[in-house]
């Protein structure tokens, strides 16, 4: 409100007093394309897919903390000015002056120009604002103002950037290329030239890359190593390029893991932040400095897993096994983090047979990815209009972000059953993990009760999650595309007319959370018929052909008109009784322990009738642990 006077030359008691005048500029900014960005592969990544992934998740939450600074700087505000910043969006309060709005203006003008030329138009980032008068902040009449923002950044996604200045074709792509580098294409993104500057930091036996994919992967190996990051003016005297990026951020930040020379940078105004982005086992936040939750949790080799015979089984050939060896290294200064097919190594269950280690299961890697369900409606709707302030929806965002980006970050790194899940990304409302397929099943659920808990069981607040098993070789861009399509098949799967969400979608069946938990109390019972020899694999086949047959008859009964020919499924209930007379309690030493037995084994019949299509989260969780 100063700034305002001060500019308008208007400090006067009076004029101070007047809450009618918009004094006041709501700005929202959003980071648009952040999946494209961080999944964008061209496929020849190799080893290094992880360490870009991790870089690029990291330079997305960079983005937009230096964007929302970047503002806050050129209008002339400090940093107290920004209420929130979560999941590529921020909103800041600032004067309502000319200044001001040229100070926007002008921001998002550089950061798209430098986004035009660095990513090829593939991100954005998009500033609306609204004015406000102190009468507009009063209980009872902030919602309006709120509702308005976010209708105008809704408009601006429909126009991210000026056509007639940044359209048609790029004039100078092709000069940009240097054919004496190999390749001349960065092999990593497929979408830049390869940089002569990147040359220096190129491995052995290595590709050429592009200068933005060699920033990607020197974050991707120091967010790991390091816990503190400085964030300085790009010509900050910062000794040698490899502790750098070699693309400032927006043209203006430097980023550097330093340690040494930050008080003589400090002096002379080029150390801007200094920031703790580590996660501590102790769950202690450092006070020295300002703590930053932007660094996921990232699982790296340790004692242990030189013991882990899992990292080294498999149908995997001879060859293989010593560059599987070589990658498992154990540096307590510099921890290296452990690939993705060794993460799906995890996957396996250990168990002995006669006296010697056996391993089952499937090596594979699970995708999780969810978010909380009508967010913009909990935001709008779920504080009573008379209560709608900004104080409490910064609580309530916040809130929010804190369990994604604090305390999920948290349950991985001290949960010894989680501690092999990687953070691709968490924060605001939403998270995208991978890690073994069945350690991300069991995290799944563990989630869902814990945000339960944390949001004091509110029926109106919960969240989708969408679930897949692919292998570790599965490019990222396919990766991201399945579990999104899982998402959106969870947010649209619940039965009730009145409720969206709160489902998860598991093997391409969907179930509400509740009927989730049965199930997975039913892939209980299943293994154990199987440990107990009531069932063996063929049996669970059986069952697999008896869903089968169910999802079919569910199919036929919505039809209008049924053929004949399509009748077949509809038997299943006598198939299943055949297959139990055969099948069970075969070896049972009387009639009475057979029929005991056979009774048992009638409750899939309920199971089915109760589940159909949706019993294949019980059933494949089974085969596949046990195969």
């Amino acid at each position: 409100m100063y700034c305002y006077h001060a500019e308008t030359n208007t400090l006067l008691v009076d004029a101070v007093k007047d809450d009618k005048v918009k004094k006041f500029l709501i700005i929202g900014g959003d980071f648009y394309g952040i999946q494209n960005f961080i999944f964008s592969d061209s496929g020849e990544a190799g080893k290094r897919r992880s360490k870009i992934l991790r870089g690029r998740s990291f330079a997305v939450s960079l983005f937009c903390e230096l964007a929302a600074d970047m503002l806050c700087h050129e209008i002339g505000i400090p940093s107290t000015s920004i209420l929130l910043n979560a999941a590529g969006k921020f909103t800041i309060i600032a004067p309502n002056t000319i200044e001001a709005r040229k100070a926007v203006s002008r921001v998002e003008e550089q950061i798209n120009a430098w986004l035009i030329t660095k990513t090829c138009g593939e991100n954005a980032l998009g500033i609306s604002s609204v004015e406000a008068s102190p009468a507009d902040f009063v209980s009872g009449r902030f919602a309006g103002i709120y509702d308005l923002l976010g209708e105008k950044m809704a408009e601006k996604k429909f126009h991210k950037f000026e056509l007639d200045r940044y359209g048609g074709a790029f004039t100078d792509y092709l000069d940009r290329f240097e054919n004496t580098l190999t390749p001349p294409l960065c092999p990593y993104c497929g979408k830049r030239p390869s940089s002569p500057q990147a040359e220096r930091f190129r491995e052995k036996d290595d590709k050429s890359l592009c200068a933005m994919c060699r920033d990607h992967i020197f974050l991707g190996e120091n967010i790991v190593k390091k816990t503190r990051i400085a964030i300085c003016d790009k010509n900050a005297d910062i000794k040698g390029e490899e502790k750098k990026l070699l693309e400032p951020i927006f043209g203006v930040y430097q980023v550097a893991f330093i340690e040494g020379g930050l008080t003589k940078m400090a002096r002379e105004g080029t150390l801007l932040k200094y920031w703790d982005i580590a996660i501590s086992t102790d769950g202690q936040v450092a006070k020295d400095v300002t703590a930053r939750f932007i660094n996921g949790y990232v699982p790296v080799y340790t004692e242990e897993d030189l013991d882990d015979d899992r990292l080294l089984e498999g149908t995997r050939s001879e060859a293989k096994k010593p560059e599987l060896i070589e990658q498992i290294r154990l540096d307590s200064v510099s921890p290296t983090p452990k690939t993705f097919t060794h993460i799906a190594s995890k996957a396996l269950n250990q168990s002995t047979n006669g006296g010697r280690k056996k391993y089952t299961g499937i090596q594979a890697l699970g995708i999780l990815k969810a978010d909380v369900d009508e967010l913009g409606m909990i935001m709008a709707c779920g504080i009573p209009e008379k209560r709608f302030t900004l104080s409490r929806l910064a609580t309530l965002s916040r809130q929010l972000n804190f369990f994604f980006a604090l305390y999920l970050p948290h349950l991985l790194k001290t949960d010894g059953r989680f501690q092999d899940i990687y953070t691709v990304f968490a924060g605001g409302d939403d998270l995208f993990l991978i890690g073994p397929w069945n350690r991300i099943v069991e995290l799944a659920e563990y989630l869902r009760e814990k945000f339960a808990k944390y949001t004091c069981r509110n029926p109106e607040i919960h969240f989708s999650a969408g679930i897949i098993i692919r292998k570790p070789q599965t490019p990222l861009a396919k990766l991201a595309d399945d579990v999104e399509e899982a998402l959106e098949k969870a947010k649209g799967g619940n039965p009730s007319p009145i409720k969206r969400g709160d489902c998860v979608t598991l093997f391409g069946e969907t179930a509400t959370w509740d009927k989730f938990t049965e199930l997975r109390n039913i892939a209980k019972t299943i293994d154990q018929w199987r440990q107990e020899k009531l069932v063996n694999n063929a049996m669970l086949f059986r069952i697999n052909h008896l869903i089968d047959l169910v999802t079919r008859a569910e199919e036929l009964l919505r039809e209008r008109e049924i053929h004949r020919d399509d009748m077949e499924c509809l038997k299943w209930r006598a198939m299943f009784r055949y297959t139990t007379a055969r099948n069970i309690g075969k070896q049972a030493p009387n009639e009475a322990k057979k029929k005991e037995l056979q009774s048992e084994f009638s409750r899939v019949a309920t199971w089915l009738e109760n589940h159909g299509g949706r019993l294949k989260m019980a059933l494949w969780d089974v085969l596949y642990n046990n195969r």
